[in-house]
């Protein structure tokens, strides 16, 4: 993995990431939505996330932008990223859904794909650039 593009590395890790938060939210649903009503969907979502989004903190940190910095300080730059994005992510969808009026499921889910792939590219470059910056001392 180490002569792949980085970019090519991070879009390897999200798309592991998001397997695993797509598989805990099935696994969480199955074994939960019974006992938990109503807030299943936000319960499990939230259960999921926490798992991929720390697979995908460790592999940014260490396989795609390889870390050598504070572990920790990386940690809370990547969560400062992440819940703001996903809360940007829930809250252009809901505003695209209704400007364009979308109420079937899949359109919106289309929408839901344009905007996280639009998110995804900015998150790479803010974790370049912010989360995982490189000391200047540090060489190649």
């Amino acid at each position: 993995m180490k002569k792949l593009p980085q970019i090519v590395k991070y879009a390897i890790a999200s798309g592991g990431s998001w397997v695993i938060d797509n598989g805990f939210f099935l696994l969480f649903k199955t074994l939960l939505a019974a006992r938990l009503g109503a807030g299943a969907d936000a319960v499990c979502t939230a259960l999921a996330r926490a798992i991929s989004s720390f697979f995908n903190f460790n592999c940014n940190n260490r396989l795609v932008f390889e870390n050598r910095g504070s572990y920790g300080k990386a940690l809370v730059k990547y969560y400062c990223l992440a819940v703001p994005q996903m809360l940007v992510s829930a809250g252009l969808l809901t505003l695209v859904d209704r400007l364009l009026g979308v109420t079937e499921p899949t359109l919106s889910t289309l929408v839901k794909i344009v905007v996280d792939a639009l998110l995804f590219i900015a998150s790479y470059f803010i974790q370049k650039a912010w989360v995982f910056k490189k000391d200047p001392a540090e060489k190649e």
